[in-house]
């Protein structure tokens, strides 16, 4: 495979950068991130999966990409099947919907880059998904949107989320704060098909 030639000549300079360069065989496991085309290239970070989406054939530029993840801190970019396999793993995250196109998602998420190392300080993943159907699942019918999951239950933000300082205060109080959860018709749905065991307030 040319691709893996290629990649081949950039695995000593991996080891330099202490990334750990892997290779695996097996479609299943690819699919179960959500990746449809093989060969494809994904670096993990704090198991925090980020597709590469340039040219897997140029060397120079796959290395440059790599190194630049190691040096800065901002908003993975998730699939839908990536975020599925997270929530399972019950990480405390922030997820934002986004749309890539939408003048105010990006907007929102400038501010929101700002406040990333903040969340890794508090133990809180911070990813972002852009995929209308995927934010429709949990019930949110206009993006941007942030929903906190704690333990694989979801809480959904209301407030500006241009503010970032008042998001990273209500993260924050998720976080270190002990309540019952309120969430949308979509998301207990969700929860029942999950979960083994949920108590529910109707109120």
């Amino acid at each position: 495979m040319q691709v893996l030639g290629e990649l081949e000549n950039i695995d000593d300079d991996c080891d330099k950068h202490g990334i750990q360069f892997v290779k695996i065989d097996d479609s299943a496991t690819a699919e179960e991130f959500g990746i449809d085309g093989i060969p494809s290239l994904v670096y993990f970070e704090k198991a925090i999966p980020n597709v590469y989406d340039g040219d897997l054939e140029n060397e120079d530029e796959i290395l440059e990409w790599l190194v630049d993840q190691l040096e800065k801190d901002e908003i993975e970019d998730v699939t839908d099947e990536m975020l599925d396999r997270l929530i399972k793993d019950g990480k405390n995250m922030a997820v934002l919907f986004y749309d890539n196109n939408d003048r105010k998602s990006q907007r929102v998420l400038n501010e929101l880059e700002n406040i990333d190392d903040e969340c890794d300080a508090l133990g809180i993943v911070f990813v972002k998904i852009d995929n209308k159907e995927e934010a429709e699942e949990y019930g949110i019918e206009k993006i941007p949107a942030l929903i906190y999951f704690e333990g694989g239950i979801p809480t959904t933000y209301d407030g500006n989320l241009e503010e970032e300082e008042k998001v990273l205060a209500w993260l924050e109080h998720q976080a270190k704060s002990d309540e019952i959860e309120d969430i949308t018709d979509e998301m207990l749905d969700l929860l029942i098909s999950r979960m083994p065991h949920v108590a529910v307030l109707f109120c």
